[in-house]
């Protein structure tokens, strides 16, 4: 885990979001993900959480409340942030190297110098042999890998990761669950993650920030204390039954918490 004194690279202070028709989305939500964290979010289905991630990715703007990295006002930048959203969006039409170059095409990297940054990525993440593949030819776990790889060889200060296991069967999301704590730990990104499953963000994360209903606020926060990354090991351990059931207390999903509880 991080240093508690060091600054936040994100700084999410609140924020507010109204659409016209359906009221309040938002109604001032504060996180913080301090250099090397793994936070996630997670609420009720519907509570705000992919609205929260477009603005914090600099594609929507806030009603009110700023983001911040790294101390700087960054609230509608779009440089700050990698976003993968919950599908992988690999393009049928292009090779898995030439899918995980895209971000940095994007950003005008020549394709050269993209390819050569991806490629060094693949042995790592499980890929190497599949450069030429295209996407049809990948199990779906190996399709995340890829998007990951294209998410993070962007080179940006945080990673957004919008339930990127949702669609997997059980020991599939295991695995890559695993994998994920490993990769984060060894390379030191920051990350966000938003997802619905409890047993996920216990897994991966140093900090989870319960949402309630929409408009939605941090009802609570929920430290985990367990080193990171864990295994599946750690699901028995003490520690991570009680931030499980810290984190269904404040989803109303068992005992309520405590106010020192919520507050922590």
């Amino acid at each position: 885990m991080t240093a508690a004194t060091s600054t936040p690279r994100l700084d999410v202070r609140d924020l507010r979001k109204a659409y016209p028709g359906t009221g309040s989305v938002l109604d001032g939500v504060s996180l913080e993900a301090r250099p090397g964290e793994f936070v996630s979010v997670i609420g009720p289905s519907g509570s705000g959480k992919s609205t929260l991630f477009n603005i914090v990715a600099g594609l929507e703007a806030p009603d009110g409340g700023e983001v911040r990295v790294d101390g700087a006002l960054a609230t509608g930048r779009i440089e700050d942030c990698a976003y993968m959203p919950q599908q992988d969006l690999l393009f049928p039409w292009r090779t898995i190297l030439d899918n995980t170059t895209l971000g940095l095409e994007v950003q005008g990297v020549p394709r050269g110098e993209a390819r050569a940054r991806a490629a060094a990525l693949f042995p790592r993440f499980g890929l190497a042999g599949f450069e030429a593949a295209y996407p049809h030819a990948l199990s779906g776990g190996m399709r995340q890998r890829a998007a990951l790889l294209r998410t993070v060889v962007q080179g940006r200060p945080i990673a957004l990761l919008d339930e990127p296991f949702g669609a997997l069967d059980a020991l599939t999301r295991l695995e890559m669950q695993t994998w994920l704590a490993e990769v984060q730990a060894e390379f030191g990104w920051t990350v966000v993650l938003v997802t619905h499953d409890v047993r996920e963000a216990v897994l991966l994360s140093d900090r989870i920030y319960v949402m309630t209903p929409r408009p939605a606020s941090v009802r609570a926060t929920v430290e985990v204390t367990l080193p990171r990354p864990r295994t599946p090991a750690a699901l028995g351990e003490p520690a991570f039954i009680e931030a499980e059931r810290r984190v269904l207390a404040a989803l109303q999903l068992g005992p309520a918490l405590t106010a020192a509880e919520a507050g922590r």
